[in-house]
Parts: C-alpha cells; sequence; structure tokens
C-alpha cells in the first residue's frame, strides 16, 4: 500500500489537488474547462476541467488540511475577501487575518507542491526543509512570524486596477538573497522564503505575529509568468 506523504502511513491515497479547488472556482468557463499552459499541442495549451491533482494523501491527512488549514483561509480570503477591488488604496496596504491558519495554509500549499511529481511544480525543492514543514502542519504549528515568512503582492489588470483571480505555476526566485517560492492564487502574487537565518528587511514587509500583512500590488502583465505565457502563445499561433 502507498504511503501518504503528509502522515508517513501506509494508506489508501486520495487523488489530492496540490492548490485547493476552491481558488480555482472563479476561472472555468461555461463548459467547466480552464486554460492551462504547457507548451503542448498546436495551441501551447490544454483545457482542464479540475485543479491539477495527484494521488498523494490519506483521506485523514485530507481531512486535516482541509480543517486547519483550507477552511479558515476559505472564511477569511475568499468569502470575506480583505482586498479592495478595485485597488485604489496608498500601498503598502495593510490588512489583518488570523495568522495561525493563514500562515499554514500557505504552508500547506508549498509542502504539496514539494512532494507532487508533476511538472507544474517542479521547481519547489525544499530539502531539508520539507520535513520541517511536515511537521509543523501536522502538529498545526505556524512558527514565528520570520519563520518562513510569507509575503505577497495582489495582482491587478492594468487600466481598471480590478483584482485579477488566477492560479499559476510555482516558481522558485531570490528576495533579498534568500530563495523564495511563489504560486498566485487568491488575487494575490504569494512568495515563502525558505532559508536557515533570518533578514530584517523582509519581517518587515511579510506577514507579522499579530496578523497583520502588508501588501504592494502589480500590474498583471508585468508577472513574468504572464510575459513568459504571452510569448509561449504568441509564438504558437506563428
Amino acid at each position: 500500500m502507498p504511503i501518504c506523504r503528509l502522515c508517513r502511513q501506509n494508506q489508501q491515497l486520495r487523488y489530492s489537488h496540490i492548490i485547493p479547488e476552491f481558488l480555482y472556482a472563479n476561472l472555468y468557463n461555461n463548459k467547466g474547462h480552464m486554460m492551462g499552459i504547457n507548451g503542448r499541442g498546436a495551441k501551447g495549451w490544454r483545457p482542464l476541467q479540475q485543479g491539477i491533482r495527484e494521488y498523494l494523501f490519506c483521506e485523514s491527512c485530507e481531512q486535516h488540511f482541509n480543517e486547519y488549514c483550507e477552511k479558515p483561509f476559505r472564511a477569511q480570503w475568499i468569502l470575506n475577501c480583505p482586498l479592495p477591488d478595485p485597488w485604489n488604496v496608498p500601498e503598502p496596504h495593510w490588512i489583518s487575518v488570523e495568522y495561525k491558519s493563514f500562515k499554514l495554509f500557505h504552508l500547506s500549499v508549498l509542502f504539496r507542491a514539494s512532494v507532487s511529481s508533476l511538472p507544474t511544480f517542479s521547481e519547489v525543492n525544499l530539502g531539508p526543509h520539507e520535513e520541517k514543514i511536515r511537521t509543523m502542519i501536522l502538529n498545526r504549528d505556524a512558527g514565528e512570524y520570520w519563520q518562513y515568512p510569507v509575503f505577497g503582492l495582489a495582482l491587478l489588470h492594468h487600466k481598471t486596477n480590478a483584482i485579477i483571480q488566477m492560479v499559476s505555476q510555482a516558481m522558485q526566485g531570490r528576495f533579498v538573497g534568500l530563495r523564495c517560492y511563489t504560486i498566485v492564487y487568491g488575487g494575490v502574487q504569494w512568495w515563502v522564503a525558505v532559508a536557515s537565518h533570518r533578514s530584517p528587511e523582509l519581517e518587515s514587509v511579510c506577514l507579522q505575529a499579530d496578523g497583520r500583512l502588508p501588501l504592494g500590488a502589480l500590474p498583471w502583465n508585468e508577472l513574468n509568468l504572464i510575459k513568459l505565457a504571452s510569448e509561449l502563445l504568441r509564438d504558437t499561433q506563428t
């Protein structure tokens, strides 16, 4: 029997979402499809019917993710979204969330991306941090605010300043010299820094221990991933 990647027990595995399905809800067309850009086929893209999934976690761990990570995030970010829309506010714009569940949600997405074998998440390799984050999720321990700090940029329409909803592949980058991973969902390009040392510069812009989070904003067409996708689609049509 296969081993669950969270509890490490021999269990029947569920067909698990890497990024929870509710974050894709507004992205499907009237046929229940959304575009998945992968550079394959005549157009360089294929329709997806559901969020990207893989057999990874047992039923018990799926419920753990749902109860302690997904439900709280959905309640405070999707159902009661604190983002101003359109974005006509000074930057940084401070919002308030519940620190523990909010951070655990982002860590859970990063962890799921790390254990996934799918190409969409191939850039995520947490190394020894994978075990640390796995234990944090199981123990419902969000850690100190400077441990795996979470920060982000709201994505805006370049003309209307409306919040853009999309879900992206995972990408790796660096911020103030620290290795970071980024995935877009919930109207924000989210980043999590993965390092063994602290950065005062980063700590000033990340999710704070009291749940306050400063957000800047970025026109969606300036997102590197969008530029790459636009070039890919343009090339496949010529």
